[in-house]
């Protein structure tokens, strides 16, 4: 038997068969592969940090709603939004991988992403340019937030 990878009631460990349900305006405007992309380390749930995010954030779904921020994702985490943005100002590549995999989460799950939240991970995907170099699925990822508009 085989259990959707997102199943917040599944205790199991995740399975490989997919990154489980999109909220529909996720689906709507973020179609690009990249979403559904494990493997790729610049794809928001492609390296450890993204894809351990969206599996925690996921097995809270029945909390998370249109009001939930970025900060709620991981309230440890982001506790000081102040020390998340000196991270990405120093070219943490942790910091912006797990900020990118979170915002995204957030997106995937709720369909939307608060203004603060938004902006931490614009901020996370100039510090993967500055530290890889310009990629195109971080063009990919940078232009799909900036032209997301869930109303």
């Amino acid at each position: 038997m085989t259990t959707d990878r997102l199943d917040p009631t599944d205790t199991a460990e995740p399975d490989d068969e997919d990154l489980g349900p999109k909220h529909p305006a996720f689906a709507a405007h973020f179609r690009d592969p990249i979403y559904d992309d494990e493997g790729d380390d610049f794809a928001p749930f492609g390296n450890d940090e993204g894809w351990d995010t969206l599996v925690e954030a996921a097995k809270r779904v029945d909390e998370l709603d249109g009001s939930t921020t970025l900060v709620q994702i991981d309230p440890e985490w982001f506790e000081d939004e102040a020390a998340v943005a000196a991270g990405l100002d120093e070219d943490d590549m942790d910091m912006a991988d797990f900020t990118i995999g979170a915002g995204f989460a957030l997106l995937r799950l709720t369909g939307q992403i608060d203004d603060v939240g938004r902006g931490l991970v614009l901020r996370a995907l100039d510090a993967r340019d500055r530290l890889q170099g310009p990629q195109p699925e971080t063009e990919r990822l940078r232009a799909d937030l900036l032209s997301f508009d869930p109303d």
